[in-house]
């Protein structure tokens, strides 16, 4: 049993991912919508529409990281599968997962790229991931200037926590295979047997909660288990304003300093 969890606020690119998971060549089990300002009845006609087997929950309070708590709390699949409300996943998608938890039997936790999509040409774009001067620093100067975390060394070519508390990438993101926190909450997964006392933080001043899917992440590798990336299971991920994180610079500052004092809090118990 595969749960898909897909927590939407205005619902307004919904019928994309609910399209792709119609397609899918491993249907999902079940697909829990978490649903914020959103027209509910409308929702419900493209879970029919779509024959999708959906379970709708409606949050009343809190941001994102709330309702990626509420989607966990109630999915009851064996493997549990985040995205976005604004992706189109290919057909083979939850195939590919399903096949890679069973390739990885011990491993809590995958996660898997995006790739940007143009809706008006309907053309793939790179992300900044791609870009080869990013790529150089990641190879040269990160590991110099950012060393993993001492509990997080063998993560050091995936994405990991810095020693300052901070989320970094290393050189193998976004192109090979490696251990890995979470890359990006818009495509991980699961074994639900892992993560069934882990949750995403909830804070007051987290509303887009940046950092939350490595958070998530850092709590099973303090725990023993390990989470890894794979670059071969992408998602499309449709090109919005939202996706640019330019007009909430200093929002952002604010709450990846909230990110860093929970990251440094997790780290310290850990210790004790």
């Amino acid at each position: 049993m595969i749960s898909v969890i897909v927590p939407s606020k205005g619902c307004k690119y919904l019928k994309y991912p609910l399209l792709g998971l119609r397609e899918q060549t491993t249907r999902p089990s079940e697909v829990v919508l978490v649903l914020k300002d959103c027209d509910v009845r409308y929702v419900e006609e493209l879970c029919r529409q779509y024959g999708l087997p959906c379970v709708i929950l409606e949050q009343r309070e809190g941001y994102f990281t709330y309702a990626l708590n509420m989607g966990k709390r109630e999915a009851r699949g064996e493997i549990l599968v985040f995205t976005d409300d604004d992706t189109l996943p290919p057909p083979k998608w939850l195939e590919k997962c399903m096949r890679l938890h069973e390739a990885y039997r011990k491993v809590a936790g995958i996660s898997s790229r995006d790739i940007y999509l143009d809706l008006e040409t309907m053309r793939l774009l790179g992300t900044p991931d791609d870009r080869p001067a990013v790529r150089l620093y990641r190879w040269f100067i990160r590991p110099w200037l950012e060393p993993p975390h001492p509990a997080l060394k063998h993560y050091r070519l995936g994405v990991y926590i810095t020693r300052s508390a901070n989320v970094a990438h290393g050189p193998y993101i976004p192109g090979r295979t490696c251990y890995s926190l979470p890359f990006r909450g818009v495509n991980m997964s699961f074994k639900s047997e892992y993560v069934y006392d882990v949750w995403f933080p909830e804070h007051p001043l987290l509303k887009r909660a940046p950092g939350n899917e490595q958070y998530f992440g850092l709590q099973l590798i303090l725990k023993g288990y390990n989470t890894i990336y794979t670059p071969n299971n992408p998602v499309l991920h449709i090109v919005r304003e939202s996706l640019s994180r330019t007009r909430y610079r200093a929002r952002l500052r604010d709450e990846i300093e909230v990110m860093r004092y929970l990251i440094k809090k997790l780290l310290k118990e850990a210790r004790q």
